[in-house]
């Protein structure tokens, strides 16, 4: 199907040149960006309330990806990745004493798609018996969509390359993606639609939050579900594998060194309302505590808070020197952020257990610089270049980053079609216990998908791990 454009028009009573000063400063089409140069991590509202002639009426669509072009005043091109891969043009024209600001999205078959299912219009896609189906539940749009947008397209990377290997006991393999907003109710919605549309196993990049939901909504359909990013574990069920890290190995891989380098002891924890932080607060109080250090103070919020300001003043005065953040996506990014600009970067040293490239470009170069993370995965580290250089070659134009989060979906998808294929499609049983044992991970040790826990700090826009 062809694609074609969402439009939509902004009269402004400022002249072109003042106009984009305020679209520049965020003032406008909430535009979040650092710098608004070419390669800059970009998000923007698209508002396409005024497209009811289209059907697509509602709020406005938040979407993530870069920036492609700037023409000063008159005109910036993003590349958007989420909630579908796109073009985005801003125009500035003068009208009478004002401005008409002209906001053009391509739309093709995955946006219409995702459109058409936040309405509620579209229904499960029909089972194949010519396929082994498997999905994908992603966090495309809401406040998780930082983390996850190169998800996708590692995911159909990995169909395409075990799909060239002869698909899985030479049955050709389908992917089919869900959204689950960031929210968990929406989450578990959108697992049961793709278990109706005949998926076997679904691969789960999301809060911890969604990924109970989902267990619980497709618990005894037969469907395995699989926590592709880290987690804070939970008890062992016949239909669940959870990989990615673990908050004790990565608390265990930085804490005593932030406390080593910094001379700091004293502790404030800042998470958000769920069984994530919980446990990953769990976990940094013990290692502390081995340690010897002290945790001052602790604070949960919820998922979707843009405004830090009484927290950074709260940690401010308690006298803490290092700060655990659990935060998640756009609240980590805002948090990061207001810590900066409230001057508590020069006075504390920050631990984000959820920093990853994709989130550390969204916080910005300046802002994120001192914040330490820690991940079995890091872009440009490792023995990976051979997949980066596969991903980079997957698509023309500016790419979102690789991360541990999206990078984990990868192998574990590899990982199934090679168990699935060793014992059978079918047998849910031997898949399971092949995906853990590939894994080799517990809640006690340092690796992940055969890899350590690495350590790196945040300087000049990129994530530096450690060495030694």
């Amino acid at each position: 199907m062809a694609g074609f454009s969402v439009t939509a028009q902004i009269a402004v009573p400022e002249p072109p040149a003042r106009a984009f000063a305020r679209f520049e400063a965020g003032q406008l089409l909430e535009l979040e960006c650092d710098h608004l140069v070419v390669g800059a991590a970009v998000s923007i509202s698209l508002p396409v309330g005024g497209g009811a002639q289209m059907g697509l009426a509602g709020s406005p669509i938040t979407l993530l990806g870069h920036v492609a072009g700037v023409k000063r005043d008159r005109s910036v091109l993003i590349v958007h990745h989420q909630p579908w891969r796109g073009r985005l043009v801003v125009r500035f024209f003068p009208d009478g004493v004002g401005s008409r600001i002209v906001v053009e999205s391509s739309l093709d078959q995955d946006g219409l798609t995702w459109l058409a299912h936040k309405r509620g219009y579209v229904p499960p896609e029909p089972p194949r018996a010519d396929r082994h189906r498997i999905g994908l539940l992603v966090s495309k749009s809401g406040s998780a969509a930082v983390f996850a947008q190169a998800t996708e397209s590692l995911a159909t990377l990995a169909v395409e390359e075990v799909n060239a290997d002869g698909g899985i006991g030479g049955v050709l393999v389908d992917l089919v993606v869900g959204d689950d907003a960031s929210d968990s109710a929406a989450g578990a919605a959108a697992a049961m639609r793709l278990m109706r549309s005949g998926c076997r196993v679904v691969f789960a990049c999301v809060t911890s939050a969604t990924f109970n939901a989902a267990a619980s909504a497709l618990h005894g359909t037969g469907v395995l579900l699989v926590h592709t990013v880290l987690n804070e574990g939970g008890r062992p069920s016949p239909g669940v594998v959870r990989l990615g890290e673990r908050p004790l190995a990565q608390v265990r891989a930085g804490v005593p060194v932030l406390m080593a380098e910094t001379g700091g002891r004293n502790w404030f924890f800042v998470g958000q309302r769920y069984s994530w932080s919980y446990g990953a607060h769990w976990a940094a109080r013990r290692v502390v505590a081995e340690a010897g250090g002290s945790v001052l103070g602790e604070t949960y919020q919820i998922l979707g808070t843009t405004d830090f300001t009484q927290v950074v003043d709260t940690i401010g005065r308690s006298g803490a020197e290092l700060i655990l953040s659990s935060l998640v996506g756009h609240d980590e990014v805002f948090f990061e952020r207001q810590c900066s600009q409230h001057g508590l970067r020069s006075i504390t040293r920050t631990f984000a257990l959820v920093l990853d490239e994709a989130t550390q470009q969204f916080v910005g170069n300046s802002d994120a610089d001192g914040v330490w993370a820690a991940f079995g995965y890091f872009q440009g580290f490792g023995d990976n270049t051979d997949l980066e250089t596969r991903y980079r070659a997957s698509a023309k134009g500016i790419l979102p980053p690789l991360s541990s989060l999206s990078e984990t979906t990868y192998e574990a998808i590899l990982a199934y079609a090679r168990a699935a294929t060793i014992a059978s499609a079918d047998d849910r049983a031997s898949i399971r216990r092949q995906l853990l044992a590939h894994t080799e991970f517990d809640t006690a040790s340092p690796r992940t998908m055969h890899r350590p826990i690495l350590l790196a700090e945040s300087r000049g826009g990129r994530l530096h791990p450690r060495t030694s």
